[in-house]
Formats: C-alpha cells, sequence, structure tokens
C-alpha cells in the first residue's frame, strides 16, 4: 500500500479564509441548537470498528464526543439522526453557508487543491483501475468545477453528482453530468471529498459506495483523522471542528478496518496534510488560553520555518498528519 509526501507553498488562508470560517462556525453552532433536539439524539458505537468500549473525550458546544477503546477513533455519541441531519443540510442556514463559503474559495481551492487531487485520482486509475467501466460519481459536489476537473481526466464518458450543492440544471460548467442518487451501479469510480466526516454512519456510506462500484472501480475519498498532529496537539479546543460538520474524526488504524471489513483493498492511504503545524500556530496566536504539551510549544516558539517545514514533511510521511486521502479498490 502506497502512501505519498506532497508539499507546495499553500496557506490555510488560502482555501480556509479566517474570517469565512469564523462566520461558519458561529452559523453552525446556532443553526444546530434549533435543528436538533438533545432528546432526540442517539447513541452509536464506534463508527470504524463497531466497538462499544468507550471513552469521554470532551464536549463541544453541547456535544459529546467519545474515543473508542479499540481504533481510538474519535466520534459524537449520541448525534443527530439521519433524517435530522439531511433536514439540517438542506434547510438551515447553515448549509446556504457552507454552500457560499465554497464558491467564494472555489478558485483557490480548485489551483491549491484540486488540480493535484484530480492528477492523483488519473494517475491511480490509470494505473490500477477498470478502463472497461467508463463512468465516475462524485458525492456532495461541491462546486461545478469538481465535475469540470473530472472531464479533464478524459477517462469517464459518463459522469454523475450525487447530492451536488448547486443547480446541475442552471449551471453552465455542470454540462454533461447527470444529477442521480443512487441506487448506480457498476461505475470506475466514486469520490467523495470530505464527505466521511459528517455521515451518521460510516459503515452504510461506503456500503452505498461499494455497491454503485464496478468489480476493481476505485473509491476516492478525503477526509479528517483524529490521528493528526493538530487534532491531537488542541484536542477540544480545536477551532475548527464543530458539529455536525465533523461527526466523525477516525483514526487511520480505524479507518483501515473499516474499509477492509467493507470490501475493499487499499490502494493508497497517505496525510499529505501541509497545514497541521501552522493551524496549530494558528490557534495559540487567536486564543492565548491554549496550553501546548511542553514539546510543541517548545518546537513552535523555539525553531524556525525550515523546522516546522520538515516536521510537516516528518507527518507526512509517518501519516501523522490530520488530512488523508484513500483510494481504496472494490474486490
Amino acid at each position: 500500500m502506497k502512501h505519498i509526501v506532497v508539499m507546495s507553498d499553500m496557506k490555510a488562508a488560502d482555501i480556509r479564509p479566517p474570517a469565512l470560517l469564523s462566520r461558519f462556525r458561529q452559523v453552525s453552532i446556532a443553526e444546530s441548537e434549533v435543528f436538533f433536539d438533545h432528546a432526540r439524539l442517539i447513541d452509536v458505537d464506534c463508527p470504524a470498528c463497531d466497538s462499544r468500549d468507550k471513552s469521554e473525550a470532551f464536549s463541544k458546544n453541547g456535544f459529546s464526543y467519545a474515543q473508542c477503546a479499540e481504533c481510538a477513533s474519535v466520534y459524537v455519541s449520541p448525534r443527530p439522526s439521519d433524517q435530522d441531519l439531511t433536514n439540517y443540510y438542506e434547510n438551515s442556514q447553515a448549509g446556504k453557508y457552507r454552500d457560499f463559503m465554497s464558491h467564494e474559495t472555489a478558485d483557490a481551492r480548485r489551483l491549491h487543491v484540486l488540480r493535484s487531487r484530480m492528477a492523483w485520482v488519473g494517475r491511480i486509475y490509470d494505473e490500477t483501475g477498470n478502463t472497461a467501466a467508463r463512468s465516475c460519481a462524485d458525492i456532495g459536489t461541491a462546486h461545478p468545477f469538481v465535475m469540470d476537473e473530472i472531464r479533464r481526466l478524459q477517462l469517464f464518458d459518463h459522469l454523475y453528482s450525487v447530492n451536488p450543492a448547486f443547480d446541475l440544471d442552471h449551471d453552465s460548467d455542470a454540462r454533461e453530468v447527470t444529477a442521480q442518487d443512487p441506487p448506480l451501479e457498476s461505475l470506475g469510480a466514486v469520490t467523495a471529498f470530505e464527505q466521511l466526516e459528517h455521515q451518521f454512519s460510516p459503515q452504510d456510506f461506503l456500503k452505498t459506495v461499494y455497491d454503485m462500484l464496478a468489480e476493481e472501480g476505485i473509491f476516492f475519498l478525503t477526509t479528517r483523522t483524529i490521528s493528526g498532529f493538530d487534532l491531537q496537539v488542541l484536542w477540544d479546543r480545536t477551532p475548527y471542528i464543530f458539529v455536525p460538520e465533523h461527526l466523525n474524526l477516525l483514526s487511520i488504524e480505524g479507518i483501515t478496518q473499516m474499509l477492509e471489513n467493507a470490501g475493499f483493498r487499499l490502494l493508497e492511504l497517505s496525510t499529505p496534510g501541509q497545514l497541521d503545524v501552522e493551524l496549530v500556530l494558528r490557534a495559540k496566536s487567536e486564543d492565548s488560553s491554549i496550553e501546548l504539551p511542553r514539546f510543541a510549544k517548545y518546537f513552535l516558539d523555539q525553531r524556525g520555518i525550515e523546522t516546522h517545514s520538515d516536521f510537516q514533511s516528518f507527518l507526512q510521511k509517518n501519516r501523522l498528519s490530520s488530512h488523508v486521502r484513500i483510494a481504496a479498490q472494490k474486490g
């Protein structure tokens, strides 16, 4: 199984402008109080490995995060139902602001994130994909340029968007793309970027994807992992983690077990994140009450940008960044 190191000059502000992210967090927290009745929340076992053995990790904005004793994944329990989550994303102001923020950062994400991501998709599909199954679906398409970049690969004859955050019929960039919910089947590839973390049941989500794929079809996904440096260091003080955007912060071990149990073979599991060190520095600068572990404080305060960059490379090489990308093959 491969893992990849990626370096560039990307900064957090390029793809997560602080003002937009802060406003999104505020709206999400306020709307969660309106849309989620705590009396209706559902207690769940570990979404990665099904273990019932858990301990309290921390609380944020009235929701409890548990940590699995078996795989160390962190997850919200009790949590809103699948139906309540759907209602929230379709009707809340936070859902609308999420779409607005996606459009506002579209150009930066296309430049700094999506083009390299699609080069990754194209390379792996060319090397190991079922090239006879020339169709691809993207789940939770955030912007029409996602489909445009998939089309540029020239690997697929048919493109589908599942639960797009825009109107395909009125967006010229989305031509030749079909909006369709499952059941889809016999697809060569399925992509799901930043979707796993807010699924009520990640295991059900994987089963749906598995059924959509042809034999040897490939599932490409990205998500956050609690195994990452910034989340481990900041923990409950992480400012960009909140419900319901982050119900599932699964560990690398939990993600691996969950995919294999679902019938996938891992082709690549990498943590090519470039922002862990910067995100910890920013969080500390914005909130002086955050107490960092002694090593982290010394390393961040006393060493310079070259050491910080070298350490970020170490995190990537050892799957210790919080941004994870995975290519997993059916069968």
